[in-house]
Protein backbone atom coordinates (compact mmCIF):
# COMPACT_ATOMS: atom_id res chain seq x y z
CA UNK A 1 0.00 0.00 0.00
CA UNK A 2 1.55 3.44 -0.79
CA UNK A 3 1.99 6.33 1.62
CA UNK A 4 -0.70 8.99 1.67
CA UNK A 5 0.99 12.16 -0.09
CA UNK A 6 3.19 13.87 2.10
CA UNK A 7 4.39 17.46 2.81
CA UNK A 8 8.00 17.39 1.84
CA UNK A 9 10.26 18.47 4.72
CA UNK A 10 11.87 22.51 4.89
CA UNK A 11 14.66 23.04 2.70
CA UNK A 12 15.94 24.12 6.56
CA UNK A 13 15.81 19.82 7.11
CA UNK A 14 18.20 19.45 4.39
CA UNK A 15 21.01 21.48 5.79
CA UNK A 16 21.86 19.15 8.93
CA UNK A 17 24.31 17.10 8.46
CA UNK A 18 24.27 14.07 10.59
CA UNK A 19 27.01 11.75 9.66
CA UNK A 20 28.18 9.76 12.54
CA UNK A 21 30.19 7.08 10.99
CA UNK A 22 27.85 5.30 8.81
CA UNK A 23 25.04 6.89 6.26
CA UNK A 24 21.16 6.90 6.60
CA UNK A 25 18.76 7.08 4.05
CA UNK A 26 18.53 10.63 4.50
CA UNK A 27 22.08 11.58 4.57
CA UNK A 28 22.41 10.30 0.95
CA UNK A 29 19.10 12.06 0.11
CA UNK A 30 20.63 15.44 1.62
CA UNK A 31 23.96 14.55 -0.44
CA UNK A 32 21.59 14.17 -3.32
CA UNK A 33 19.68 17.43 -2.42
CA UNK A 34 23.37 19.13 -2.96
CA UNK A 35 24.93 18.08 -5.71
CA UNK A 36 22.24 18.90 -7.82
CA UNK A 37 20.88 22.32 -9.20
CA UNK A 38 17.72 20.74 -10.64
CA UNK A 39 14.77 22.21 -8.57
CA UNK A 40 13.02 19.09 -9.46
CA UNK A 41 15.54 16.76 -8.34
CA UNK A 42 15.55 18.73 -5.20
CA UNK A 43 11.52 18.41 -4.24
CA UNK A 44 11.62 14.38 -5.33
CA UNK A 45 14.61 14.68 -2.11
CA UNK A 46 12.46 16.42 0.27
CA UNK A 47 9.63 14.22 -0.40
CA UNK A 48 11.94 11.40 -0.01
CA UNK A 49 13.05 12.62 3.48
CA UNK A 50 9.28 13.01 4.44
CA UNK A 51 8.55 9.59 3.37
CA UNK A 52 11.47 8.00 4.87
CA UNK A 53 10.26 9.58 8.22
CA UNK A 54 7.06 8.89 8.08
CA UNK A 55 8.38 5.05 7.15
CA UNK A 56 10.64 5.11 10.62
CA UNK A 57 7.45 6.58 12.68
CA UNK A 58 5.30 3.96 11.52
CA UNK A 59 8.09 0.66 12.35
CA UNK A 60 8.36 2.66 15.36
CA UNK A 61 4.38 2.26 15.97
CA UNK A 62 4.07 -1.73 15.04
CA UNK A 63 7.57 -2.30 17.37
CA UNK A 64 5.57 -1.20 20.13
CA UNK A 65 3.01 -3.17 19.15
CA UNK A 66 4.17 -5.99 19.01
CA UNK A 67 5.90 -5.34 22.16
CA UNK A 68 2.76 -4.69 24.00
CA UNK A 69 1.32 -8.02 22.62
CA UNK A 70 3.77 -9.84 24.03
CA UNK A 71 3.61 -8.21 27.39
CA UNK A 72 0.09 -10.05 27.31
CA UNK A 73 0.92 -12.98 26.34
CA UNK A 74 3.47 -13.41 28.56
CA UNK A 75 0.30 -12.02 31.41
CA UNK A 76 -1.43 -14.78 29.88
CA UNK A 77 0.61 -17.38 31.03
Amino acid sequence: MPYPRVEPVPESEMDFDRYHGHYTICQYLRDIYHMTEDPEIKMKCRVGMAMTKAMNQKLQDYKHFFEWVATLKKEEK
